[in-house]
């Protein structure tokens, strides 16, 4: 399995959504409304990210659609970690 971010996303998920499949089974570009992950759950996981990493989600940003994989939530930590970081 991948990098830190990869793996705080996943515990992250782990630890606030209740999915049918466990989140060390689901792939980084699987569809996690397959698995049970809802719009409520997904203002959960990104409140936790907001918390964990220290970032803040822009408002234009937080559309369901946007957060349907690890590899979203992967990249856009990434992303905005990367404008914090000298």
């Amino acid at each position: 399995m991948g990098n830190k971010v990869e793996l705080r996303i996943r515990e992250i998920i782990s630890k606030n959504v209740e999915l049918t499949l466990p989140v060390e089974k689901i792939g980084n570009t699987d569809d996690l409304t397959a698995f049970g992950i809802k719009s409520i759950s997904t203002i959960k996981v990104i409140v936790a990210i907001e918390l964990e990493f220290g970032i803040e989600f822009e408002d234009e940003d937080l559309n369901f659609g946007n957060f349907r994989t690890i590899s979203s939530f992967i990249s856009y930590v990434e992303e905005k970690i990367g404008k914090i970081s000298p």
